[in-house]
């Protein structure tokens, strides 16, 4: 069976619509909107916190390695404890699948992008400056030391007197609006940005394994 004839398309509209596509160039690239660029910087920013929580395991393993060793204090570990864990989960290991899937998805769905760009922006900077106002913390001596999930008793007043606990919750904060904003951008993404033709059931597995 032939496929129909497409639609004339009105003459200059291919030049504008890649006018309003184009990502800016230089320095102005950071406020660029296309999927394909907030994708990148998902992956790029999840890399980049994958390396500073290896870092912080170095530490940890180096304090390790000899008995009776005082290369960092007791506090301080367990601040290095609490930001390793929580930046490989919260900051790698899961926002990286929603990174891969800003990137890919679309093109799975043959879409231009997906339905909300600035979205898909904001989830990317409420992350990126979420996760580095959490590992900032930790230069002021206000990491949070109450173990990865931060769970009582440790976080009760006793035993985390100070404010660490809070910085805990600022950053993930941020971090938890980013993954329902890019969540809210997927699912629409997937439901009603589909290529003619492409139902539920035609849906290339990676983008199912998404939305469910």
């Amino acid at each position: 069976m032939s496929l129909p004839n497409p639609t004339p398309r009105p003459p200059g509209e291919l030049e504008a619509l890649e006018a309003v596509w184009k990502a800016p160039s230089g320095w102005r690239v950071l406020g660029a909107i296309n999927n394909t660029y907030i994708g990148l910087f998902f992956v790029g920013a999840a890399l980049l916190f994958f390396v500073l929580a290896g870092i912080l395991a170095l530490l940890m393993r180096t304090q390790l390695a000899v008995a009776e060793n005082d290369f960092i204090g007791s506090g301080l570990y367990n601040q290095l404890f609490t930001m390793h864990g929580t930046m490989m989960m919260f900051l790698f290991a899961v926002p990286v699948v929603e990174a891969v899937a800003i990137l890919i998805i679309p093109n799975m769905l043959g879409a231009r992008d997906l339905p909300f760009p600035r979205m898909g922006a904001y989830a990317f900077w409420a992350y990126f400056i979420g996760g580095m106002f959490f590992f900032s913390s930790l230069f002021f001596d206000l990491a949070p030391d109450g173990g990865w999930f931060m769970y009582p008793p440790l976080t009760s007043y006793r035993f985390s007197p100070g404010v660490n606990a809070d910085m805990y919750m600022l950053g993930i904060g941020f971090i938890e609006i980013s993954a329902v904003a890019g969540a809210i951008e997927l699912i629409v993404g997937i439901m009603r940005t589909r290529a003619p033709g492409m139902s539920l059931d035609k849906l290339p597995v990676y983008a199912w394994a998404m939305l469910v």
